[in-house]
């Protein structure tokens, strides 16, 4: 088995059953689906039914509702060479997994793949800022040269580091980051890893301004990683720079909103690296290294 796809899912039947039809036009077949169910209904049955003589499909139904729990769980049950964790409503482009696979055979010392992103209108995303060209990652880059839908990982590599931390992700305090985590953490491992914009994963653009608690709950993700992962001060100054000068132009500009906006980000931010829980997680890291 080539790829183990891994979709953690909480009652979005309807963006699943786009995800595998994308899935069965894919020029690259050799897959699994590991669909974990954090439901706790029947709501997928019959979309696993429809699809399940097209692709191979493995049904895993948990009570916890926590997105990178349930990535570990369907971890454990994956075969493939290679695996991935495609968020329920994203789209694989008809030749993501060739691409992918083609990457992977021509530089056998490649641990982890990850590319660009598009909106569901096929345009380059506005969430958040992405690198632009191909690149090797690294401590600095990877902050903006990786998101968890599109990142491909050997199996062998993901699983000697431990995988996801269960304490970030949605349904957690720390909604986001987990992804640079994880890749930090493979790289310290020697792992080598690359981003390539060639490889397109499609994934609807989600405006966190409306929703000030949401981007502060994110915010909150960023500045555990960056604390646990002890981010050098080029990237602390960074993430740091970008909110207080948001604040200040959008004042003078007499945008109320955007200005609360990016001063939730970096409340948000602050909250994360001075948190407790990230402190903790630094000395741990620090004691596994």
């Amino acid at each position: 088995m080539r790829f183990s796809l891994v979709i953690p899912t909480l009652d979005r039947p309807r963006d699943v059953r786009a995800f595998l039809d994308a899935l069965a036009r894919q020029t690259f077949r050799d897959l699994e689906v590991i669909l974990v169910d954090q439901s706790g209904s029947d709501i997928y049955d019959s979309v696993v039914a429809d699809f399940s003589e097209i692709l191979p499909i493995r049904h895993i139904r948990i009570d916890v509702q926590k997105c990178r729990y349930a990535c570990i769980v369907g971890a454990s049950h994956a075969t493939g060479d290679i695996i991935a964790f495609p968020d329920d409503d994203c789209l694989y482009l008809p030749d993501t997994l060739a691409q992918v696979d083609a990457s992977f055979r021509k530089n056998p010392s490649l641990g982890l793949l990850t590319g660009a992103v598009l909106n569901q209108h096929g345009r380059p995303s506005q969430m958040g800022r992405w690198l632009t060209a191909s690149a090797r990652l690294n401590e600095s880059n990877i902050w903006t040269g990786l998101v968890e839908f599109n990142m491909f990982i050997r199996r062998a590599a993901y699983e000697a580091v431990g995988g996801f931390d269960v304490n970030m992700g949605p349904g957690c305090r720390f909604v986001a980051a987990e992804g640079q985590d994880l890749g930090l953490r493979l790289l310290a491992h020697g792992v080598k890893g690359y981003f390539d914009p060639r490889i397109q994963v499609m994934h609807p653009d989600k405006p966190t301004d409306v929703n000030l608690t949401r981007a502060r709950s994110y915010a909150r993700g960023m500045g555990y990683a960056l604390r646990k992962n002890a981010a050098p001060c080029t990237v602390l100054l960074e993430f740091v720079i970008r909110p207080v000068g948001g604040i200040l132009f959008n004042i003078l500009k007499g945008d109320r909103h955007t200005a609360l906006y990016h001063a939730y980000v970096l409340l948000g931010r602050v909250e994360g690296y001075y948190s407790s829980a990230a402190r903790q997680a630094q000395r741990s890291l620090r004691g596994k290294t």
